[in-house]
Parts: structure tokens; C-alpha cells; sequence
């Protein structure tokens, strides 16, 4: 899925500047929001939004402020040229860039806020007469038990959600090990491999089967 970025900002020139960096994004769709004052009261924030404001005259910032509170958007946001220190007391959430800007890390602050929104608040369930903990990552029944690792919990935890559908390897990638460049596939096929190993005492109710580009939860009739 692509994240909206929004840019709000009346400088022509950083505008361009900002807009030729997205063009060819596949993870990005950026938005333009000039004219902010005239167009404020017609857009509407995503709480996956991603806005970003540009300051280029006295006051424009408490505009914005103004407009991110009458939106109740409470995630993090990315202000360019703005004194960091005092930003940071006044806006925990907000983001201070300096211009010129630095390429590394403006899109590092960008993936970051990415993973954040996409993280997963992982909670206990329960499914056929399996309970998985996620907090001492353990599944069994009143039974048998075993133990699991973190990343093993979590990426049985996305396959027993989706009950019986396939989750990409893709998917189990980004949401176990985040937007990173040096996870291989295999890693996760090793971990599915020692996964299997561990639940074959629960074989007579559910395994991990493959296919084409993933894996799904097939359930044992009772």
C-alpha cells in the first residue's frame, strides 16, 4: 500500500524541488496543497496521512497547527526549517527538517513514520482450542504448551488472523522485520521451517502449508 504525503506549502520553488522526489516513488503518492489558507478548510487528513509543512512566512505554522487540531489528526508530522529544540518541547509528535534538505534523511524520517503507523499491536487469541500469548509468547492448549520466539509469535499471530487465507511472504517481511533492505526471503523460510517443528505436537488441529508466494493456516477437521 502506498502512504499519502502531503506537502502544505505556497513556495513555488521548494515546492518543485519537493515534487520532482516523489516521481517515480512506487511507496509514496504525494500531494500538493498550495494556497494553504483558501484550501485548508476543503481537504480532509487520513490518519495515515503523512502531512509535511513547509513555513515560508510569519504565522503560517500556527495555521497549521490550527488545522491539524480542528482535524483531530494526532500522528506525526515533518515541518521544514524550523528550530528543533522548540519544536520538539511544543510538538512531541512533530518532525523539524533543515534546508537545505538532506536527501538520507528526509526519506529515512519518512520510512520511519511509515513503519509506525503500519505497526501491528499484537494481542492474545485464541482459535480452535489454541490460546497463543503474545506477551509470554506461548501456544498450546490446557495440555501442551511451547515456546516461541518474538519474531516466530508474530508471524504466527498475522497467519492464524487471516483464518485460513494466504499472507504473502512480502507482507510477513514488512510487518515482522519492518522496511528493511537486508532481510532475505529465506530468513522467513527459516523461521517457518522451525515454526513447523515447534507445533507438530498441534499437527491433529492446524499447519502451516505454502503457496504460490506465501503461506496459510490450514485447519484439521475435528
Amino acid at each position: 500500500m502506498t502512504q499519502r504525503v502531503l506537502l502544505f506549502s505556497d513556495d513555488k520553488t521548494f515546492n518543485s524541488i519537493i515534487n520532482d522526489l516523489f516521481e517515480d516513488s512506487e511507496v509514496f503518492y504525494f500531494v500538493l496543497i498550495e494556497d494553504f489558507k483558501s484550501n485548508k478548510r476543503k481537504f480532509q487528513l487520513n490518519e495515515d496521512d503523512i502531512p509535511m509543512f513547509f513555513e515560508s512566512h510569519d504565522n503560517s505554522f500556527n495555521n497549521f497547527k490550527d488545522f491539524l487540531t480542528k482535524q483531530f489528526f494526532k500522528g506525526a508530522f515533518i515541518v521544514f526549517n524550523s528550530n528543533k529544540e522548540e519544536l520538539s518541547q511544543e510538538h512531541p509528535k512533530a518532525l523539524s527538517l533543515d534546508i537545505p534538505l538532506n536527501l538520507n534523511e528526509f526519506f529515512h524520517t519518512l520510512k520511519n513514520i511509515q513503519i509506525q503507523k503500519e505497526a501491528v499491536e499484537y494481542h492474545d487469541i485464541k482459535f480452535k482450542k489454541l490460546f497463543l500469548n503474545m506477551t509470554g509468547r506461548i501456544i498450546g492448549d490446557s495440555k501442551n504448551n511451547t515456546k516461541l520466539t518474538d519474531k516466530e509469535a508474530k508471524i504466527l499471530w498475522h497467519l492464524v488472523k487471516e483464518k485460513g487465507q494466504t499472507v504473502s511472504q512480502k507482507f510477513l517481511l514488512n510487518k515482522v522485520w519492518g522496511y528493511r533492505d537486508d532481510i532475505e526471503t529465506k530468513t522467513l523460510t527459516t523461521h517457518i521451517y522451525t515454526i513447523r517443528k515447534k507445533l507438530n505436537i498441534f499437527e491433529n488441529i492446524f499447519s502451516i502449508e505454502n503457496s504460490e508466494d506465501g503461506y496459510f493456516i490450514k485447519f484439521k477437521p475435528i
